[in-house]
This record gives C-alpha cells, sequence and structure tokens, in this order.
C-alpha cells in the first residue's frame, strides 16, 4: 500500500485508495479490460502489439527503478501482472501488483514472485538489484513473442523460436547470467523507443 501510493505513471496500474482493515485491506484501482496472459491465450499479438505493449512494461519498470531516493524492485513481473486497456484499435500495457516490490535498500526475500520468471540469483542473493526485473523482463518479452508461457528448462529453446532478430537479441541482453552483463530498464526503453519509430 505504501509503495502503491507513492508511484503515478501512466504505465503502472492506478492505485485509488485502499481500506485500512486490519483483517484484509481492500485496494481500489482503476479498472482495466484484460491481462496479458488472458490475451495470449485467446489470439497472437501483432508486431506492433508485441512492441507497444513491451514498450509500456519497460516504461513503467523504468520508473520504478529510478525512484529516489531509493529504486523500486517489482520482483514479480509475469504476463498475469500486466493488465491491458485500449488506446483507439491498440492494446496499451500497466503493470500491477505491488505486493512482492520492495524498496532496494531493505532486506529482501529469496525467490519473490513466479518462480518461471525468476532470475538464478533471486533463489540465492539477499541483496537483489534492479537487474532481477530486468531478467524477467526478458522472459516475458520471450513469452509474448512465442505465446508460450516460461519454461526455466526450454528457456534457450523458447528463445530461439523468436522470429524477431532485434528482440531476439534483447531477449538475450536481459537474460544474461550475471546481473551486471544485462542493460539496464533506461536502455531497453530507448531501443523500444527507437525500433518503434522506425517502424511503425
Amino acid at each position: 500500500m505504501e509503495i502503491a501510493s507513492r508511484c503515478r505513471h501512466p504505465c503502472l496500474l492506478q492505485f485509488i485508495g485502499a481500506t485500512n482493515d486490519e483483517g484484509s485491506p481492500l485496494f481500489v484501482t482503476e479498472l482495466m479490460e484484460t491481462s496479458l496472459r488472458a490475451l495470449l491465450e485467446q489470439q497472437p499479438l501483432s508486431e506492433k502489439e508485441v512492441f507497444i505493449i513491451s514498450f509500456d512494461v519497460a516504461r513503467a519498470l523504468n520508473y520504478l527503478h529510478q525512484k529516489q531516493p531509493s529504486p523500486i524492485i517489482h520482483r514479480d513481473i509475469s504476463s498475469a501482472n500486466v493488465l491491458l486497456w485500449r488506446q483507439g484499435d491498440q492494446w496499451r500495457g500497466k503493470v500491477s501488483d505491488y505486493g512482492t516490490a520492495n524498496f532496494m535498500q531493505q532486506t529482501m526475500t529469496v525467490a519473490p514472485g513466479a518462480m518461471i520468471y525468476s532470475a538464478p540469483e533471486a533463489f540465492t542473493a539477499r541483496n537483489q538489484t534492479v537487474k532481477i526485473d530486468v531478467y524477467s523482463f526478458g522472459v516475458l518479452l520471450c513469452e509474448i513473442c512465442i505465446r508460450e508461457l516460461p519454461d526455466p528448462k526450454r528457456r534457450n529453446q523458447q528463445v530461439a523460436m523468436v522470429i524477431n532478430r532485434m528482440l531476439r537479441a534483447l531477449i538475450r541482453g536481459c537474460l544474461q547470467p550475471e546481473p551486471a552483463t544485462r542493460p539496464n530498464m533506461e536502455e531497453i526503453v530507448e531501443e523500444l523507443e527507437f525500433d518503434i519509430m522506425e517502424r511503425f
């Protein structure tokens, strides 16, 4: 609740308020049409939709990672936590669920969020960085491109199924085992924005 109330961005699900019951607090947020996971189960996305939705998710994560005085790590990026709305005939994405988010300076639990999206260091490292979200973003981007739920045992095989060379290279960069060698979200936003302007 504390984190959600501090965050305002067009690519984050808008937090409106909450009840303060001790039992189970009730969150009030804006209403969205569907989730990315539900849409991927129903239909393939156009290349433009893949780029635009990925760009929206990247912008949301970049906003969280740039927060001062301490970056916010989402730690649970998945297709179920990307909600969609319509802008004309185009699906747009918003990142939801701050349940596992945390300020970087605070002690963190090991292996938060959905395991199939988690970076290798999520299972061992207590001092997690924003690069944990970069890894999950790479897994999510692969899922968007191939419409298959992530399978850590088939990770390389799934990445090889991505047809678009630029996106495949970006995914591979995000999935580097060593966190320091992954791009940051600001670089990913710039790359996706450039490609969107060039292509569409």
